[in-house]
């Protein structure tokens, strides 16, 4: 398998990227230093000391969208949760550097709801600014380019992956396309894949994703207010769309629990004080059946969401308020306000993801380039451990491990 990632990687870039030493936990990345801090660090400092725990070490992964040149900055994650930063990986394609309004658009493998348990052989990232889809090999201390491919429209913006069938939303064209990724992580389209999305570009559509049982997807549009699904056949091939109205308004991000329930975020144009949740079924038609919601967090510009391994808790971003807002899902996908303030992160907050077991959650904070690392309770509360500084403006894309 490493002599295949070199040889597509000199495909693709004609080199490997080979991972660099880091001293003192600071690294030089585009628009400045990358600076770390945790309880016993330095006047940066917020939050608790991150507890002993039981995880294993990971990774977490932040796009960089940088006109010039998109790069994926890697994080080393320790087994408590603490991340220090470690090299970047450029995808070979250009961002956009300005903020996109979606979520998705960094993905690992493991990370789409059907393909869970899976491992992470693979991250995929999106060049909005050269309409390109880059995939990525993931090594222990590495990352190393496979394969780089137009998206098949303009401003691609999220990703989503089911076993070895992956579908792109492209925003300002307001379509989906389909490929297949083989076992050498190249990306081969699907004939007759493309769909549109309802409201074409103008819909400013925001995350695409396989359901948990991988035969239908989900598209949300913010300005349409509408949540399209595609059924999914054994041909690989989306059918579709079919609209439906989301129950609030401006539907944005959107995370699946285990039993195949959708909870999706809504801004309410960022209206102060509305941000809200919503949930619903995802039958095989495509025609979504209601739970709960809107279900309010008296917050401002509800964007992004992402739910626990248990299924228990959700998290939503809130990008005016600067905060975490956290749910309870019952198991029939009923939602209960926990906390509407779980977690202080900072103005602008916009990306999240979870660790792979759950017990860290990580958040990007737009206003000053920085990631925002919590551990999360039993009881859903959340304990801030840690911040790095450092991202480029208009950075997105968040995926961890």
């Amino acid at each position: 398998m490493m002599d295949e990632y070199a040889r597509a990687a000199d495909r693709v870039l004609g080199k490997t990227y080979t991972r660099r030493a880091v001293l003192k936990g600071t690294l030089a990345a585009g628009a400045g230093a990358l600076a770390v801090s945790a309880l016993g660090g330095s006047a940066f400092t917020q939050g608790a000391e991150a507890s002993a725990s039981a995880s294993s070490p990971g990774a977490v992964y932040a796009m960089t969208n940088e006109a010039t040149g998109n790069r994926v900055q890697v994080f080393n994650r320790a087994a408590d949760g603490l991340l220090t930063p470690a090299d970047s990986f450029p995808t070979g394609g250009m961002g956009s550097a300005s903020f996109e309004g979606s979520t998705g658009g960094l993905i690992l493998e493991g990370q789409s709801p059907d393909n869970l348990g899976r491992g992470n052989r693979y991250l995929i990232a999106t060049n909005t600014g050269s309409n390109e889809i880059s995939v990525f090999g993931v090594q222990q201390d590495r990352l190393t380019l496979l394969d780089k491919v137009p998206s098949g429209g303009m401003q691609p913006v999220s990703l989503t992956l089911r076993r070895n069938v992956l579908y792109v939303l492209n925003q300002a064209s307001g379509n989906i396309n389909g490929f297949i990724l083989d076992a050498r992580g190249t990306l081969t389209p699907i004939p007759g894949s493309t769909r549109p999305v309802t409201g074409g570009g103008a819909a400013d559509t925001a995350q695409v994703s396989f359901t948990p049982g991988g035969d239908v997807l989900v598209v949300t549009g913010k300005n349409t207010n509408i949540i399209d699904t595609y059924t999914v056949g054994a041909d690989r091939v989306a059918n579709g769309p079919v609209p439906n109205q989301a129950t609030g308004v401006t539907p944005f991000g959107f995370a699946f629990t285990q039993r195949g329930q959708v909870v999706v975020a809504e801004s309410f144009q960022g209206a102060m004080g509305q941000g809200a949740a919503s949930s619903y079924e995802v039958p095989n038609t495509g025609v979504l059946v209601p739970i709960s919601g809107p279900v309010r967090n008296q917050r401002s510009d509800t964007c992004w969401v992402v739910i626990t391994d248990n299924n228990k808790y959700a998290y939503l971003a809130n990008a005016q308020s600067g905060d975490v807002s956290s749910y309870r899902v019952t198991p029939d996908g009923t939602l209960t306000l926990l906390a509407p303030i779980a977690g202080l992160t900072g103005p602008l907050t916009i990306d999240e993801a979870l660790s792979q077991d759950s017990r860290y959650l990580y958040v990007r904070v737009l206003s000053d380039g920085s990631i925002r690392v919590f551990q999360v309770q039993e009881d859903g509360s959340l304990t801030p451990l840690q911040t790095i500084y450092g991202l480029p403006p208009g950075a997105i894309g968040l995926a961890a491990r």
